[in-house]
């Protein structure tokens, strides 16, 4: 059965999951706006947005809105991605208004003063130092910058230290003013929740919500393939390889998923165990698929002791060939399937998730898919179809490699 929708005068979209069986309800307010949508001069400017409205509004102190989450019982936070920024909480049903109550003050009433500026100017520019000082993250900073090129898309989430040093409440309320649209909202509920009575809460606070300025259209993601080499003074080498993948709604979702699965998606895929298990040259690696509106990334993960660096990218490339070369054993792809599926099947325990996904689904799709449709486009994928996707997907000329530590000579793509 479809999830209920109601479309909010102002095209503010409103859906919900309804599960008796929970005691809670978790609810998303979903901005269709990210990192990709900042100009140059505005890289980091969306995060720090989200980062300021939990300072105060005309009802509510920072102190007042800590204290308000910490009395709900259940969690109150927010994200800013590449393509949303989301405000989110997970509270008791009977608790429903006053966290709804929250959101919408945190998103539409955000005061933005000075000081609160410059203090948690200070907290994001420490984000940006931790990052930098964990080159797991880092390498994948790296990546995306080499990968995407000098463009939105390839810009850090959290913005460059230089720039968001200077950042004006000028500049922050200008990108705001043509950021957040109501059309562009989407207020997700799953859990213990009936949808009239969301609605009625969510229409009481955002029903007279408008922006009249002109929408912003994204630009185009290009990729620029090779090798990024940054020398650094660490124990290990971190390692990010990857491709251009299928974007969110592409038929080959499913094929791909499959394909990032065994190629490295747990414990007993073929990158895992032979890396680690096998050969004991990593203590991780793995390989992740990340969706976007019309694009995807295809990579693969790792950090290894510099001595060992060429054998693991060695041993990756023999594996992207052996997966391109022969279709995968009807065992190998039973396994994987019914891996997925109970994944599937257990996230959908947790009303956060199935809150995330709803949203998700809306985002990229425009309605509702269930969790039997989305299993069964999972099993219907054949050995064939995988193999397709990698002859597809892993060419070596479309790939990039970024490479972080103690370098020691130049490194290829070759498989």
């Amino acid at each position: 059965m479809a999830c209920p929708k109601s479309v909010l005068s102002n095209g503010l979209r409103v859906i919900s999951e309804t599960d008796p069986h929970f005691h809670s309800v978790a609810v998303g307010v979903w901005l269709n706006v990210g990192s990709r949508d900042e100009a140059l001069e505005e890289n980091g400017l969306t995060h720090f947005l989200e980062h300021l409205a939990f300072k105060g509004t005309p009802k509510r102190s920072a102190l007042d809105i800590a204290r308000e989450i910490d009395q709900l019982g259940g969690s109150c936070n927010a994200f800013t991605s590449k393509e949303n920024t989301c405000f989110h909480g997970k509270v008791l049903a009977e608790n429903l208004p006053r966290l709804l109550d929250l959101l919408s003050d945190l998103v539409l009433h955000p005061t933005y003063q000075p000081q609160d500026l410059e203090r948690e100017r200070q907290v994001i520019l420490e984000e940006i130092g931790a990052q930098e000082d964990n080159p797991e993250d880092q390498v994948q900073v790296q990546f995306a910058k080499a990968f995407w090129g000098d463009a939105p898309f390839g810009r850090p989430i959290l913005g460059e230290e230089d720039q968001i040093s200077q950042v004006t409440r000028e500049q922050l309320l200008n990108y705001r003013t043509g950021a957040y649209r109501p059309e562009s909202i989407i207020v997700a509920a799953a859990g213990r929740v009936e949808h009239q009575e969301m609605l009625d809460l969510v229409a009481s606070r955002f029903q007279d919500f408008r922006n009249g300025s002109p929408h912003r259209s994204r630009e185009a993601v290009a990729t620029y393939p090779g090798i990024s080499q940054v020398s650094r003074d660490l124990e290990q080498m971190h390692v990010c390889l990857g491709t251009k993948g299928p974007a969110a709604g592409d038929k080959d979702r499913y094929a791909a998923t499959l394909l990032q699965l065994i190629l490295g998606g747990n414990m007993s895929s073929r990158l895992f165990q032979v890396v680690r298990e096998e050969l004991g040259l990593a203590y991780n690696i793995y390989a992740f698929l990340s969706f976007f509106s019309d694009t995807g990334l295809l990579g693969v993960s790792a950090g290894v002791s510099p001595k060992n660096l060429e054998q693991l990218l060695e041993v990756t490339y023999r594996e992207f060939k052996r997966i391109k070369a022969a279709a995968v054993s009807e065992e190998e792809l039973r396994a994987a399937k019914e891996y997925l599926r109970g994944s599937i099947y257990l996230h959908a325990e947790d009303c956060d998730h199935r809150m995330m996904r709803l949203a998700k689904n809306e985002i990229h799709f425009g309605h509702y898919i269930s969790l039997e449709e989305i299993i069964n486009g999972l099993l219907q994928v054949t050995a064939g179809e995988i193999q397709d996707q990698a002859r597809q997907l892993l060419q070596p000329e479309n790939w990039g490699l970024a490479l972080l530590g103690p370098l020691k000579g130049e490194m290829g793509l070759d498989f």
